[in-house]
């Protein structure tokens, strides 16, 4: 893959947030709303791949990156971090959000609609609270600084990922990186909680929609995306074979032929 010249461009939120956002390509815009644990830089992969037919927008969202942040974090201050740069992109924008990314892409969505939508396994809380009780000893690890326990516990008590995943991941070459971002998981493990379980509202998204979910992504949330397909009225669902979670990273090629083959499809 050749990589490509991606520049940083910013963009002020509505509550004057500052927020950093990649800038690869050239064609239709693609914004992308990344999960709890990563920022643009963990997109270029992808964005690479796509380059050539679309100009990706991957946003460091509040609190990562080159973003900066604010005390006072809620679900809808980060949907008007993503609403300023979509602003940016441009009215047909494509709007594609991935795990908590997803989850506050679909919170956007019903007060505005995008062009066309992709969700790749957003956390909906079908299946009970993803922290709970486990918030709080989670935020005593990182109030001690000891952020590579957090990292393991949040990846056993939120993701419910099995002991041989986490220690290969401990092995990772990102799991330093993803270990530093642990101090803003609590806030937005929270914010999941609180957007609630209710599907029905969701059908009036009438957008074009892609729900993209790997292979051996956890059960549960191909359930919630299989769920979201019978949702969303104008949705597909399409899998990622031999991959998981995190198959912008793992296959950025099959997935950015999945996303090019449904930016195809909305112009014939």
């Amino acid at each position: 893959m050749t990589k490509t010249q991606s520049r940083q461009s910013f963009v002020t939120s509505a509550d004057g947030t500052r927020i950093a956002v990649t800038v690869t390509g050239q064609g239709r815009p693609l914004v992308i709303s990344p999960g709890a644990l990563n920022a643009a830089q963990d997109w270029q992969l992808l964005a690479d791949a796509l380059a050539p037919h679309l100009t990706i927008h991957a946003v460091d969202r509040r609190g990562h990156g080159a973003s900066g942040d604010s005390l006072d974090h809620s679900l809808e201050r980060e949907q008007e971090d993503i609403a300023a740069v979509l602003d940016l992109a441009g009215p047909d924008a494509v709007l594609l959000g991935h795990s908590y990314g997803g989850i506050v892409t679909l919170g956007l969505a019903l007060q505005r609609p995008p062009a066309a939508f992709i969700l790749y396994e957003p956390p909906v809380p079908l299946h009970g609270p993803v922290g709970g009780e486990a918030i709080a000893p989670f935020e005593e690890a990182v109030a001690e600084g000891d952020l590579e326990h957090a990292l393991a516990f949040g990846t056993r008590n939120f993701l419910r990922m099995p002991e041989e995943a986490i220690e290969a991941f401990r092995h990772s070459p990102v799991w330093a990186t993803r270990a530093s971002m642990t101090p803003t998981w609590a806030r937005e493990v929270r914010a999941i909680d609180a957007f609630g379980d209710d599907l029905d509202r969701f059908a009036r998204l009438t957008m074009p929609t892609l729900l993209v979910t790997g292979e051996f992504s956890p059960p549960v949330l191909l359930d919630i995306s299989q769920r979201l397909q019978e949702a969303l009225p104008n949705s597909r669902l399409a899998q990622i074979p031999g991959h998981a979670h995190e198959a912008y990273l793992t296959a950025p090629e099959t997935l950015a032929e999945e996303i090019l083959s449904f930016v195809a499809g909305l112009s014939a």
